[in-house]
C-alpha cells in the first residue's frame, strides 16, 4: 500500500494501530482510492464492534484455526453492513411480525434476568420460538423468512475463503445483523443461521456452554424430536437421507447425528452410516440430486428498494449516503451493479403521414 499510495510505510501503520489521525488530504484520497472507498467513509462516526463476543454484544460462530486477519475481514465486513442497514433505518419504522424472544437456560427457573424467559434447555427455547411462529412439528419451510420476520436482519457476504460460517452483531439501538459466508452450502447455512439466531435468543453475554447450547438450539429448531424421530426410526439408508434431507432441509450428516442424538440408532449404525458417506465421497459435498435451494434475506433490499422507488433516491445518491461506491453497494446486497441491469426500451413508431 505505500508503495501504491505514496503515503510512507510507518505512517500507515500507526493509523492502523490507531497512534496517527492526521494525513494531508492528498494522502488520504491516496489511500481512499487505493483501497476502493470513497474519502468519506473514513469519517463515518458509526461505532465499530471489533471484537465477536464482547462488551459490544457480538456473537461469532468460528473454527480456532481461523487467523486473526481472517477473523479481522469477516467482522469489517459486518461492520460495514451494519453501517448500511442503520443509516437507511432511520427513514422508516421497521414493524416485526413476530416477537423477537430472549431465553435464559437456568437450573432454577426462579434465578432468571429481568430481561429474559426461564427455559430449563435450549432445546425448550427452540419449542417456545417455534410456538411463537406458529408452526406445528413439522419441516421449517424457509428459516430466513421467519427469523427476518423477527426484525432481524440475514444477509450474505464474501468471506473471502476464510472457514467461517457466520457472525451476528448487535448494534445498540437496533435489531441484531447476522451475516453468512455466500459460499456455503444451503443446508450449511440453514442450521449457520440457527445456531447464530440461538445467540441471538439465548446469550446476551458469552460462556462456556453457549456454543453446544446454540447447536442444541438450532436441532431442535430445524427438526423438532416430536416430529423427526418417527422419520429417523425407520431403518436409515443413505437414499431415505437424501429424501430426509429434501424434507427437513438440512444435510445428511446432521440427520444421522440427530438420529444418534435422540436414541433412534445405536453408535454402531451411526458410525456406518458415516463411513459409507466418506466412501462416496459425501461427507465433503452431498449428491447433486438431494440438493436444496438456497434462501435468501429480503429485509436489506426492501430498505434499499424503499429509497430508491418511494423516497425517491437514485442509486447513486443512495451509495453515496452510503459512503459507498454505486457498485459495492449492489454486490453487498445481492443486486446487480447499476451498469449490468437492464436499460428501459424506448419504441419508435411512426405515426400518421410522412
Amino acid at each position: 500500500m505505500a508503495a501504491e499510495t505514496r503515503v510512507a510505510q510507518a505512517a500507515i501503520s500507526r493509523v492502523e494501530n490507531g497512534t496517527k489521525d492526521v494525513l494531508s488530504h492528498e494522502e488520504i484520497q491516496s489511500i481512499a482510492r487505493s483501497l476502493g472507498f470513497p474519502v468519506s467513509f473514513f469519517f463515518e462516526q458509526e461505532p465499530l464492534y471489533k471484537t465477536p463476543l464482547s462488551i459490544h454484544g457480538a456473537a461469532f460462530r468460528k473454527k480456532s484455526a481461523v487467523s486473526a486477519k481472517d477473523q479481522g475481514a469477516v467482522v469489517a465486513l459486518a461492520n460495514h453492513l451494519v453501517l448500511h442497514l442503520r443509516r437507511m433505518l432511520e427513514a422508516v419504522d421497521l414493524e416485526p411480525q413476530f416477537p423477537l424472544l430472549q431465553f435464559e437456560v437456568v437450573d432454577d427457573k426462579s434465578s432468571v434476568s429481568e430481561h429474559a424467559r426461564a427455559v430449563t434447555s435450549a432445546a425448550e427455547a427452540a419449542q417456545k420460538v417455534r410456538k411463537s411462529w406458529q408452526l406445528d412439528d413439522g419441516p421449517l419451510p424457509n428459516l430466513v423468512k421467519y427469523i427476518e420476520a423477527t426484525g432481524v436482519f440475514v444477509v450474505q457476504g464474501d468471506f473471502g475463503g476464510a472457514d467461517i460460517d457466520g457472525v451476528t452483531i448487535r448494534p445498540p439501538g437496533m435489531k441484531p445483523v447476522v451475516v453468512l459466508n455466500e459460499d456455503r452450502p444451503a443446508d450449511r447455512k440453514r442450521f449457520s443461521l440457527a445456531h447464530e439466531y440461538g445467540h441471538v435468543i439465548l446469550h446476551p453475554f458469552p460462556y462456556d456452554a453457549m456454543e453446544k447450547e446454540a447447536n442444541e438450539f438450532a436441532a431442535e429448531l430445524l427438526t423438532p424430536a416430536r416430529g423427526v424421530l418417527p422419520d429417523l426410526k425407520k431403518p436409515l439408508t443413505i437414499p431415505r437421507l437424501g429424501q430426509l434431507k429434501l424434507k427437513w432441509r438440512v444435510a445428511m450428516a446432521a440427520l444421522i447425528y440427530r438420529a444418534k442424538a435422540l436414541n433412534a440408532i445405536t453408535d454402531q449404525a451411526a458410525t456406518s452410516l458415516y463411513k459409507k458417506m466418506s466412501y462416496y465421497g459425501y461427507r465433503t459435498r452431498e449428491p447433486d440430486e438431494f440438493s436444496i435451494e438456497h434462501e435468501q434475506g429480503s429485509l436489506s433490499t426492501q430498505l434499499l428498494e424503499l429509497h430508491t422507488e418511494d423516497l425517491g433516491y437514485s442509486f447513486d445518491e443512495l451509495a453515496d449516503a452510503l459512503r459507498t461506491f454505486p457498485t459495492e453497494l449492489a454486490e453487498m446486497h445481492g443486486l446487480k451493479p447499476p451498469d449490468q441491469r437492464p436499460k428501459p426500451k424506448l419504441k419508435l413508431v411512426i405515426g400518421g403521414e410522412l
